[in-house]
């Protein structure tokens, strides 16, 4: 694994790694990670704000690496996620979400103030964050100084990009014919009117209210000619002018600096790419304001209390049953890797643990934070969740950059890593009974972990691209669906591809050159696809391992199914449960297809609980 994930050395590993626990406010409870200088303190700490929804997933990985760019110049830095997002406790639907997410801040500040003695706190806040960053400090929040990158004067601005943003991610899946033929929904669509998904992430009308009600020109701001202000704009555009104008207005030290790479940070979590010329700025402008002593009301510093004042646990109610959540850290071959792990504390242990896997570059939240609400809901029926990140995703070591090939992901190698989370799970004392899955990436990781290790006793594979993936599977796929497109006259569709997607049409070309051997023949007759998929399950069925394939209409693998006679064979397998989703959607955006998804991923808990045949004593 070490090509897949080589990691910085010494104090910039430990700065980047942080130490995660929880902050318990009077609405909600944080997922928060402190980051400490190893060596000498600064006497100015860093708050990060992180924007919402899609924004926030793609810039994960680049805010740990500013609040390790921090700690490692002898700043504290906290990260933390906000009420009903990430880790931290609630929904995007519970109410009165912009005062949940304005304290928010505040707790937050209050806490890096005190675990690292700071006397002066800044909030770096991107987007949504640094609207929530400025309102909490005018509110009178334990905020000192504020670097805002690509933050709005109003939120009406705000909600319009978010609205845009939610017509072309809809737009995309029509254009590439993921959101054609889908059937009309069996079950309710839980969107409320006037409610907004933007690719996934939920604004309810009341926070959309909240939100384009909240104008930042017309704050105040308590001692502002004792503040320092950084505004970023956002690459090649400037910082917004009215909150420029309404800060000078003020009195505060203005900066002003280009923002460049913001757009390439907030996008897809596997192409997004750290922007280390701006969070160089940042850390800079940072430093030199290290000389400027009290805040503006001339608090005295805290007493230090390190890394305590955040929890190492913390109970959640989930419907009527209580649970109880903590971070996991672990080794993995030199690499740390990190997760959530969610267990009963009022239902009764059902001795099996759930193993949740990244889908490709998303981190342990799951796609739209399915992994959260499933990992919650499992625990309060007794079963032990875990959602980890493998190495160079999320919160654990390794550089992101190395999967940004679109087959990275898809290595069976991964499979070591979910294996050490196994073993962690019994170190720590959890049950030694096992449903691995997830999504895509995460379902072949899966797969390939299920077939070496019998602690496994469910799978659950959802939109798995393939039981053995090539590139000259990718390229027999490409040109099976171009020649659909062509006999349906898609041929806008087919060009669009062309232009926009080089990397599949070269795949295709090599592919040709190799002369397709994907489809060489194996002993016996039966094309090697067909030989591979069969020895698979014929495995799992010797072994008793209960496997839910479960793939959405449009999935490539179900064709190959078809076009390879195993639908009528599926006799064979008793233990394989084929289920297909009715949507077109590969990582499920929509709430529909949510409400799919989660009915899915329950029936296979279901099946994985109630069935206790143990794997046959080795040899026989």
């Amino acid at each position: 694994m070490r090509d897949l994930a080589p990691h910085p050395d010494g104090e910039e590993t430990q700065a980047l790694r942080g130490h995660a626990g929880y902050i318990t406010t009077a609405t909600a409870t944080l997922f928060a990670v402190l980051h400490l200088p190893s060596s000498e303190r600064s006497n100015v700490g860093v708050v990060i704000c992180s924007p919402f929804g899609w924004d926030e997933l793609g810039s994960h990985r680049s805010l740990r690496a500013l609040a390790g760019a921090l700690a490692q110049a002898g700043h504290p830095a906290l990260r933390f996620d906000l009420p009903g997002s990430g880790d931290s406790s609630g929904s995007p639907r519970d109410p009165e979400r912009l005062e949940a997410w304005t304290a928010s801040v505040g707790a937050a500040a209050e806490t890096l103030r005190s675990a690292s003695g700071c006397d002066r706190v800044i909030a770096v806040g991107v987007g949504l964050g640094g609207m929530l960053a400025l309102r909490a400090a005018a509110l009178g929040a334990a905020v000192d100084d504020l670097a805002l990158w690509a933050v709005p004067s109003r939120g009406t601005l705000l909600v319009r990009e978010m609205r845009t943003f939610a017509r072309m991610a809809d737009a995309e899946l029509v254009d590439t014919g993921l959101a054609r033929e889908e059937p009309p929904p069996s079950q309710e669509d839980p969107t409320a009117v006037g409610d907004l998904n933007v690719a996934g992430f939920v604004l309810t009308a009341e926070t959309l209210g909240s939100l384009e009600s909240l104008d930042l020109t017309t704050l105040e701001l308590p001692g502002a000619e004792r503040r320092r202000v950084l505004l970023l704009g956002r690459d090649t555009l400037p910082p917004d002018r009215r909150l420029r104008g309404r800060l000078e207005e003020l009195g505060v030290e203005l900066s002003v600096t280009e923002g460049r790479g913001y757009d390439t940070m907030a996008v897809d979590p596997h192409l997004a790419e750290v922007p280390y010329d701006t969070l160089s700025r940042i850390v800079a402008w940072v430093q030199a304001g290290e000389a400027t002593n009290g805040g503006p009301d001339d608090r005295e510093a805290a007493t230090p209390a390190g890394t305590d004042l955040l929890a190492d646990s913390v109970e959640l109610v989930s419907g009527e049953a209580t649970i109880r959540e903590s971070p996991v850290d672990f080794e993995f071959e030199g690499e740390r890797l990190v997760g959530i792990l969610s267990e009963p504390v009022s239902a009764a242990d059902a001795d099996l643990c759930a193993v949740l896997l990244n889908a490709g570059a998303v981190r342990h939240i799951g796609p739209q934070r399915l992994w959260v609400e499933v990992a919650r809901r499992w625990a309060a029926l007794g079963v032990t969740t875990l959602r980890f990140d493998v190495a160079g995703v999320g919160g654990s070591d390794g550089v992101s950059s190395a999967y940004s090939d679109r087959g990275a992901f898809q290595r069976p190698e991964f499979a070591i890593q979910v294996t050490a989370a196994l073993d962690e799970v019994e170190r720590r004392g959890g049950p030694s009974r096992f449903l691995v899955g997830g999504v895509c990436s995460g379902a072949y990781w899966g797969l390939y972990a299920g077939l070496s290790d019998e602690r496994i006793r469910g799978l659950l594979l959802i939109n798995l691209l393939a039981f053995h993936w090539t590139p000259e599977l990718g390229a027999l796929r490409d040109s099976r669906r171009a020649r659909a497109l062509l006999q349906e006259r898609e041929v806008a569709t087919v060009l669009r591809i062309i232009v926009t997607d080089r990397w599949r049409i070269t795949r295709m070309l090599l592919t040709k050159l190799r002369g397709l051997r994907l489809r060489r023949r194996a002993p016996g007759g039966e094309p090697l696809q067909v030989s591979e998929v069969t020895t698979v399950l014929d495995g799992m069925r010797e072994r008793g391992v209960q496997v839910t394939l479960a793939l959405s209409l449009n999935e490539p693998l179900f064709e190959d199914f078809v076009a390879d006679g195993l639908i009528e064979r599926l006799g064979e397998w008793p233990n394989l449960h084929l289920e297909r989703l009715p949507t077109m959607e590969h990582v499920f955006r929509s709430p529909v297809s949510q409400g799919y998804a989660h009915s899915t991923l329950d029936g296979a808990l279901a099946r994985t609980l109630g069935s206790r045949v143990e794997p046959p004593p080795a040899g026989e």
